[in-house]
């Protein structure tokens, strides 16, 4: 059984994530008016059935390394290998919609979705920071909140690569379609 501790503070962050994700939601509301087109649709249904598929496996293997005794014989928690069962689901969506043009609306504002990633980061790498400072370990096993921090940062820094990636390539895209224009017209011309 864990501290009364314990069960707090994950019940706040719980909670945090929640108020958190209702305030992105609010915000996305009101900034991000984006609509998805039938093929966003579709890519983002494929991205959902991927990212169960995707969970379903790692449940399989979850289950697996608690029956031949992984989480005893090692410094990882049950706690963690479900949270990053949970990250990598949401990083096989995420990743395989911005791959593909379907994060987003049409028309969408992504600064503000940015914004508010970057301060989730920032918010969790003091978190680690923190629990860095007060140690790692807890009876031998990894701390939950210190490692789930972290996992939480890698997760969305992989998202924000991503993102960083998909523009680059929209925007070469977009100057090879203008110089591709300006050279036809330069053709009709002559």
């Amino acid at each position: 059984m864990k501290s009364p501790e314990y069960a707090l503070g994950l019940t706040t962050g719980i909670i945090c994530a929640l108020i958190i994700l209702v305030i992105v939601w609010k915000i996305n509301k009101k900034s991000m008016k984006g609509k998805f087109d039938e093929r966003q649709e579709l890519v983002r249904g494929r991205g959902y059935k991927y990212a169960c598929f995707t969970l379903l496996i790692m449940l399989a293997l979850d289950l697996l390394a608690e029956a031949y005794g992984f989480f005893d014989a090692s410094v990882f928690t049950r706690e963690i290998a479900i949270f990053f069962m949970i990250i990598i689901g949401v990083m096989v969506y995420a990743v395989y919609c911005i791959k593909n043009d379907s994060y987003f609306g049409i028309g969408t504002d992504t600064r503000t979705y940015r914004v508010v990633m970057w301060i989730l980061i920032v918010s969790q790498l003091i978190n680690a920071a923190i629990g860095f400072r007060e140690g790692v370990l807890v009876n031998g096993k990894l701390d939950f909140g210190t490692f789930s921090s972290l996992l939480f940062v890698a997760a969305f820094m992989v998202i924000m690569a991503a993102l960083y990636v998909r523009k680059r390539q929209a925007d070469a895209e977009e100057s090879d379609e203008t110089a591709g224009e300006g050279y036809d017209a330069e053709e009709v011309d002559s």
